[in-house]
């Protein structure tokens, strides 16, 4: 018998900080921690924007590891990081961000390396899904706001003039799905590795394909990537060894 899909009221309650956390993070490296008290309002339009765009993409990138865990008759449950959140705050105020505030945890001595690589794919998967709805969104309503922070930043990388909503969504979404897709452990595409290297080749070939034909990214996104892998593969090793995922 399959176990049935439910949140407690703890868990809950741990999502809904993990998602708040990550999302003022994310407000602080965008729009700074001094906008918060010259301009409080758009410093919280901005942590809406950054709910609904980043925290949505972490949180149901998370749920679906867990919906596919159960599929597969495992227990699973989110479980929220104490250190992971302050250490995500105390690097957003230096203008970049760790954000792992808590991940699933999955219980189970049945699992085989394929069903592990599928579970672990899930999360990425969902993310994509996520950026195709924004994507969508882009192309039929788009939402431009004006901010008076700088965010020339992301003009520069959306290579747009004003600030798109939804672009900025579906390239967050991008971001979280290619960044869990290295092939570093602990991070999802380890495990996708360890079970099937063609299997993750294919993936990460075709979503850098499909990201630079649409525009979301360039050649120069593919360069950095491939740099965070070998400087990820190197800082794992020396924390967890040559461990296999």
């Amino acid at each position: 018998m399959k176990n049935s899909f439910n949140i407690d009221t703890s868990e809950a309650m741990e999502i809904l900080i993990s998602v708040l956390s990550i999302s003022f993070a994310f407000t602080i490296v965008f729009a700074g921690l001094g906008s918060l008290f010259t301009d409080a309002r758009e410093f919280m339009v901005f942590m809406v924007i950054s709910v609904v765009t980043i925290g949505s993409g972490f949180v149901l990138h998370e749920m679906g590891h867990k919906l596919v865990a159960i599929y597969y008759g495992a227990q699973a449950r989110f479980q929220m990081w104490i250190q992971g959140l302050v250490l995500m705050l105390l690097t957003a105020l230096f203008g970049f961000l760790f954000a792992a505030p808590g991940a699933v945890y999955i219980y189970s001595q049945n699992l085989s390396k394929k069903e592990n690589g599928i579970i672990s794919l899930a999360g990425p998967i969902v993310n994509l899904m996520i950026m195709l709805v924004f994507l969508a969104l882009s192309f039929i309503t788009p939402k431009y706001i004006y901010f008076s922070f700088d965010l020339s930043a992301l003009a520069s990388i959306f290579n747009y003039g004003p600030f798109e909503v939804w672009r900025f969504g579906a390239y967050l979404n991008f971001i979280l799905c290619m960044f869990n897709a290295l092939p570093v452990f602990p991070l999802d595409g380890s495990k996708v590795f360890n079970w099937s290297k063609p299997a993750w080749l294919a993936f990460v070939a075709g979503i850098f394909l499909f990201g630079i034909g649409i525009g979301l990214i360039s050649i120069g996104f593919a360069i950095m990537w491939i740099f965070m892998l070998v400087l990820l593969g190197v800082l794992s090793m020396l924390v967890f060894g040559r461990r296999r995922a």
